[in-house]
């Protein structure tokens, strides 16, 4: 069987004709495209004119400040998967520096980046920070320091910084922020500027954040920094700019997202002293050595307070009724707790358990709320007034006795009294 192929015809145009005949082709299909254009922008205002459709606003400013169009903030928070991410951190890494990015992407999307082996662990460590950066600025005036030179600050030498603000914090987490004697001398803020030992090394903290900004001015004499604030306007001013920035941002964050954050940002003094039961009940799953420390400080918290050095926070204090009548009460193996907070721990439970409930944590002494306690002449108020008169006795300062009402419990509106027998 033979096949046989038809060979098309020769063509007698020449390659200008080809070229000459393809341009006229395709202008008429340019404009047979203006014409379909044309029509459609005509059916697209007929349905404008009759309401069917509404007309996009041009932006005014006042939506999501930073971005250019409220579609920005859309885009990004409904972004479910990391693809887009890890397409910038490949290409455009200088975009995560945008701090409002940062923080209005997801949360899921984070913590998708977070289990992805596609990122560095330095890169995942610093969006965690960027996620929150607010939460960051907030922490740094807390402990004295501007953010507008910690911002700059970090950009030259991230890991000094960070190593002064861990230091900072712990400073203030162990003397409080109080200008006035503590049980230790002074508070943070006093010592600002005065040496002190730590770690077998003499700091100074005042002195270490000067000498940053130092030599950040040296290698960068066209745009030197200053923060030149006194003690006492660290104290006041900035501690303060610090707590309020705290009560406006907090609100972005989800309860869940706390324990999400690095531990650079959730052992923040502001973030301790403002923790409550909703936020706290998120660290069931952390490691111990995160959750004991944490307890830890709510009880100095208390035992501050009786000792007169300063007020514990009403949401500290409510976390102490979580732990010992709700479903705190297994939150960390008690016994584990620093020996020198043993016995207000069983102050704590004496003054808030609720008598004949086999659920409450038992203390050795007995519940103030039993009838049978003894009232004012019970065993934990008189503890409490010795501890008060020994303190007095230490430090000159003049603590009367207390009574029932006089605890940090009663303060807060947390009833500290007899429980009623309805029996009959």
């Amino acid at each position: 069987m033979v096949i046989t192929f038809e060979t098309p015809p020769a063509s007698s145009e020449t390659e200008d004709q080809r070229i000459e005949r393809l341009k006229r082709e395709l202008a008429r299909e340019e404009q047979r495209l203006a014409e379909i254009d044309k029509t459609v922008e005509e059916k697209m205002e007929a349905r404008y004119a009759t309401g069917e459709l509404e007309r996009a606003k041009a932006p005014t400013g006042n939506d999501q400040p930073g971005f250019d169009t409220p579609g920005h903030r859309t885009a990004l928070r409904n972004m479910r998967s990391a693809d887009m991410i890890q397409a910038w951190y490949q290409y455009t890494p200088e975009i995560f520096d945008l701090e409002l990015l940062t923080e209005t992407i997801m949360q899921g999307v984070w913590s998708e980046v977070r289990k992805s082996p596609q990122f560095d662990s330095l890169f995942k460590d610093r969006m965690r920070v960027k996620k929150r950066q607010y939460v960051r600025y907030a922490g740094d005036f807390t402990i004295g320091f501007h953010p507008n030179i910690t911002k700059r600050l970090a950009e030259f030498n991230e890991h000094a910084l960070n190593e002064l603000r861990k230091l900072a914090n712990k400073q203030l987490m162990k003397l409080g922020p109080d200008s006035k004697d503590s049980k230790k001398g002074k508070s943070y803020f006093d010592l600002f500027n005065t040496d002190f030992e730590s770690g077998g090394r003499t700091r100074n903290i005042g002195e270490e954040y000067q000498k940053l900004i130092e030599e950040y001015n040296k290698a960068n004499p066209e745009r030197p920094i200053a923060d030149t604030a006194t003690p006492w306007e660290r104290a006041t001013d900035y501690y303060d700019a610090g707590q309020t920035s705290w009560n406006i941002v907090s609100p972005n964050l989800a309860d869940n997202e706390f324990a999400l954050m690095p531990s650079s940002l959730r052992g923040l003094y502001v973030t301790m002293r403002n923790m409550d039961e909703n936020k706290l009940q998120h660290y069931r799953d952390k490691d111990l050595d995160v959750k004991i420390p944490m307890v830890e400080f709510f009880i100095r918290q208390f035992r501050d307070e009786v000792l007169g050095v300063r007020e514990a926070t009403k949401s500290n204090l409510e976390l102490m009724t979580w732990f010992v009548n709700k479903a705190g009460q297994n939150f960390i193996p008690w016994r584990d707790i620093d020996k020198d907070l043993t016995d207000w721990w069983e102050i704590i439970k004496a003054l808030l358990g609720r008598p004949k409930d086999s659920r409450v944590q038992p203390s050795i002494y007995p519940y103030l709320q039993d009838q049978n306690s003894g009232g004012n002449q019970s065993k934990v108020i008189q503890k409490i007034n010795e501890y008060r008169r020994k303190e007095g006795e230490k430090t000159g300062k003049e603590l009367p006795e207390w009574t029932m009402d006089d605890t940090p419990f009663s303060r807060i509106g947390v009833t500290i009294g007899f429980a009623k027998d309805t029996k009959k």
